[in-house]
Protein backbone atom coordinates (compact mmCIF):
# COMPACT_ATOMS: atom_id res chain seq x y z
CA UNK A 1 0.00 0.00 0.00
CA UNK A 2 2.97 2.28 -0.67
CA UNK A 3 0.87 4.27 -3.14
CA UNK A 4 -2.28 4.22 -0.96
CA UNK A 5 -4.09 2.60 -3.87
CA UNK A 6 -5.98 -0.58 -4.52
CA UNK A 7 -6.94 -2.11 -7.84
CA UNK A 8 -10.32 -3.76 -8.39
CA UNK A 9 -10.59 -5.63 -11.66
CA UNK A 10 -12.87 -7.87 -13.63
CA UNK A 11 -11.49 -9.35 -16.87
CA UNK A 12 -10.09 -6.35 -18.76
CA UNK A 13 -11.95 -3.67 -16.76
CA UNK A 14 -10.47 -2.20 -13.63
CA UNK A 15 -10.72 0.67 -11.17
CA UNK A 16 -7.89 2.03 -9.10
CA UNK A 17 -9.09 3.32 -5.73
CA UNK A 18 -6.70 5.90 -4.31
CA UNK A 19 -6.47 7.13 -0.76
CA UNK A 20 -3.84 9.71 -1.63
CA UNK A 21 -2.53 11.38 -4.77
CA UNK A 22 -3.73 10.06 -8.13
CA UNK A 23 -0.65 10.64 -10.30
CA UNK A 24 1.72 7.98 -8.85
CA UNK A 25 -0.80 5.09 -9.14
CA UNK A 26 -1.79 6.23 -12.65
CA UNK A 27 1.85 6.31 -13.72
CA UNK A 28 2.31 2.81 -12.27
CA UNK A 29 -0.71 1.49 -14.19
CA UNK A 30 0.64 2.98 -17.43
CA UNK A 31 4.11 1.49 -16.77
CA UNK A 32 2.69 -2.00 -16.08
CA UNK A 33 0.45 -1.88 -19.16
CA UNK A 34 3.37 -0.69 -21.29
CA UNK A 35 5.47 -3.66 -20.10
CA UNK A 36 2.59 -5.93 -21.15
CA UNK A 37 2.49 -4.21 -24.55
CA UNK A 38 -0.97 -2.80 -23.76
CA UNK A 39 -2.26 0.76 -23.68
CA UNK A 40 -4.74 2.46 -21.40
CA UNK A 41 -7.95 3.40 -23.19
CA UNK A 42 -7.82 7.14 -22.59
CA UNK A 43 -11.42 7.69 -23.72
CA UNK A 44 -12.68 5.36 -20.97
CA UNK A 45 -10.21 6.56 -18.34
CA UNK A 46 -11.54 9.08 -15.83
CA UNK A 47 -10.28 10.47 -12.58
CA UNK A 48 -13.17 10.88 -10.17
CA UNK A 49 -13.37 12.08 -6.59
CA UNK A 50 -16.00 9.60 -5.38
CA UNK A 51 -16.73 11.82 -2.38
CA UNK A 52 -18.11 14.44 -4.78
CA UNK A 53 -19.40 12.49 -7.80
CA UNK A 54 -20.27 8.96 -8.77
CA UNK A 55 -18.71 6.62 -11.30
CA UNK A 56 -19.97 3.52 -13.05
CA UNK A 57 -18.14 0.20 -12.99
CA UNK A 58 -19.54 -3.07 -14.36
CA UNK A 59 -23.08 -1.67 -14.40
CA UNK A 60 -22.97 -0.37 -10.83
CA UNK A 61 -22.99 3.27 -9.80
CA UNK A 62 -20.50 3.87 -7.00
CA UNK A 63 -20.14 6.94 -4.81
CA UNK A 64 -19.39 7.86 -1.24
CA UNK A 65 -22.48 8.86 0.74
CA UNK A 66 -23.17 9.84 4.31
CA UNK A 67 -25.40 7.70 6.48
CA UNK A 68 -28.48 9.54 7.66
CA UNK A 69 -28.32 7.48 10.87
CA UNK A 70 -24.72 7.83 11.94
CA UNK A 71 -23.44 10.63 9.69
CA UNK A 72 -20.48 8.41 8.71
CA UNK A 73 -19.34 8.02 5.12
CA UNK A 74 -19.88 4.71 3.35
CA UNK A 75 -19.51 3.37 -0.21
CA UNK A 76 -22.94 3.56 -1.87
CA UNK A 77 -23.15 0.83 -4.53
CA UNK A 78 -26.31 0.37 -6.61
CA UNK A 79 -27.31 -0.49 -10.18
CA UNK A 80 -26.49 2.38 -12.55
CA UNK A 81 -29.37 4.24 -14.22
CA UNK A 82 -28.31 2.76 -17.57
CA UNK A 83 -28.60 -0.77 -16.11
CA UNK A 84 -32.09 0.01 -14.82
CA UNK A 85 -33.11 1.43 -18.20
CA UNK A 86 -31.88 -1.73 -19.97
CA UNK A 87 -33.93 -4.14 -17.85
CA UNK A 88 -37.00 -1.91 -18.11
CA UNK A 89 -36.66 -1.86 -21.89
CA UNK A 90 -36.18 -5.64 -22.00
CA UNK A 91 -39.34 -6.18 -19.91
CA UNK A 92 -41.22 -3.80 -22.20
CA UNK A 93 -40.10 -5.75 -25.28
CA UNK A 94 -41.04 -9.06 -23.66
CA UNK A 95 -44.58 -7.84 -22.95
CA UNK A 96 -45.14 -6.00 -26.23
CA UNK A 97 -48.69 -6.07 -27.59
CA UNK A 98 -47.44 -7.95 -30.67
CA UNK A 99 -46.74 -10.90 -28.37
CA UNK A 100 -50.39 -11.44 -27.39
CA UNK A 101 -50.65 -14.46 -29.76
CA UNK A 102 -47.68 -16.07 -27.97
CA UNK A 103 -48.75 -18.41 -25.14
CA UNK A 104 -48.88 -16.46 -21.88
CA UNK A 105 -46.71 -19.05 -20.15
CA UNK A 106 -43.91 -18.35 -22.64
CA UNK A 107 -44.20 -14.58 -22.15
CA UNK A 108 -43.97 -14.95 -18.36
CA UNK A 109 -41.15 -17.51 -18.66
CA UNK A 110 -39.06 -15.08 -20.75
CA UNK A 111 -39.78 -12.23 -18.35
CA UNK A 112 -38.82 -14.39 -15.37
CA UNK A 113 -35.54 -15.47 -16.98
CA UNK A 114 -34.58 -11.82 -17.59
CA UNK A 115 -35.65 -10.74 -14.11
CA UNK A 116 -33.80 -13.59 -12.37
CA UNK A 117 -30.61 -12.90 -14.30
CA UNK A 118 -30.72 -9.17 -13.64
CA UNK A 119 -31.55 -9.62 -9.94
CA UNK A 120 -28.85 -12.28 -9.57
CA UNK A 121 -26.24 -9.79 -10.76
CA UNK A 122 -27.53 -6.55 -9.16
CA UNK A 123 -29.00 -7.86 -5.87
CA UNK A 124 -26.29 -6.18 -3.85
CA UNK A 125 -25.66 -3.45 -1.27
CA UNK A 126 -27.81 -0.34 -1.75
CA UNK A 127 -30.04 -1.73 -4.49
CA UNK A 128 -33.41 -1.80 -2.70
CA UNK A 129 -34.92 1.28 -4.37
CA UNK A 130 -33.83 0.15 -7.84
CA UNK A 131 -35.09 -3.40 -7.21
CA UNK A 132 -38.46 -1.95 -6.20
CA UNK A 133 -38.58 -0.01 -9.50
CA UNK A 134 -37.86 -3.21 -11.46
CA UNK A 135 -40.53 -5.12 -9.52
CA UNK A 136 -43.09 -2.36 -10.17
CA UNK A 137 -42.18 -2.26 -13.87
CA UNK A 138 -42.58 -6.03 -14.20
CA UNK A 139 -46.00 -5.95 -12.51
CA UNK A 140 -47.23 -3.02 -14.59
CA UNK A 141 -46.00 -4.46 -17.87
CA UNK A 142 -47.50 -7.90 -17.24
CA UNK A 143 -50.81 -6.27 -16.24
CA UNK A 144 -50.74 -4.12 -19.41
CA UNK A 145 -50.00 -7.24 -21.47
CA UNK A 146 -52.95 -9.02 -19.86
CA UNK A 147 -55.16 -6.00 -20.61
CA UNK A 148 -54.26 -6.25 -24.32
CA UNK A 149 -54.71 -10.02 -24.29
CA UNK A 150 -58.17 -9.77 -22.69
CA UNK A 151 -59.18 -6.54 -24.50
CA UNK A 152 -59.63 -4.56 -21.28
CA UNK A 153 -59.53 -0.79 -21.83
CA UNK A 154 -59.87 0.51 -18.26
CA UNK A 155 -56.83 0.40 -15.96
CA UNK A 156 -59.06 0.31 -12.86
CA UNK A 157 -60.80 -2.80 -14.16
CA UNK A 158 -57.40 -4.33 -14.92
CA UNK A 159 -56.20 -3.64 -11.37
CA UNK A 160 -59.27 -5.41 -9.98
CA UNK A 161 -59.04 -8.32 -12.39
CA UNK A 162 -55.24 -8.71 -12.21
CA UNK A 163 -54.17 -7.60 -8.72
CA UNK A 164 -50.54 -7.96 -7.66
CA UNK A 165 -51.15 -11.23 -5.77
CA UNK A 166 -52.75 -12.81 -8.84
CA UNK A 167 -49.78 -11.89 -11.05
CA UNK A 168 -47.60 -14.04 -8.79
CA UNK A 169 -49.98 -16.82 -7.72
CA UNK A 170 -51.92 -17.39 -10.95
CA UNK A 171 -49.50 -16.29 -13.67
CA UNK A 172 -46.20 -17.26 -12.04
CA UNK A 173 -44.41 -13.92 -12.28
CA UNK A 174 -41.02 -13.97 -10.54
CA UNK A 175 -41.22 -11.83 -7.41
CA UNK A 176 -38.27 -9.46 -7.45
CA UNK A 177 -36.86 -9.15 -3.92
CA UNK A 178 -36.72 -5.53 -2.80
CA UNK A 179 -34.02 -5.82 -0.15
CA UNK A 180 -30.41 -6.60 -0.95
CA UNK A 181 -29.54 -10.22 -0.32
CA UNK A 182 -25.87 -9.72 0.44
CA UNK A 183 -23.98 -6.74 1.75
CA UNK A 184 -20.32 -7.19 0.87
CA UNK A 185 -18.17 -8.54 -1.89
CA UNK A 186 -14.84 -10.21 -1.37
CA UNK A 187 -12.11 -10.15 -3.96
CA UNK A 188 -9.26 -12.60 -3.83
CA UNK A 189 -5.96 -10.78 -3.38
Amino acid sequence: MKLKARIVRYADDFVVLCGGKVDPPLATVRRVLDRLDLTLNESKTRIVDARRESFTFLGFEIRVSKSWRSGKSYPHVCPAPKSLAKIKERIKQQTDRRLTPVPLGDVVKNMNASLRGWVGYFHYRNSSKVLDKVKTQAEQRLRTHLMKRHKIQDRGTALQRFPRQKLYANYGLYKVPVTAGWKTAHASV
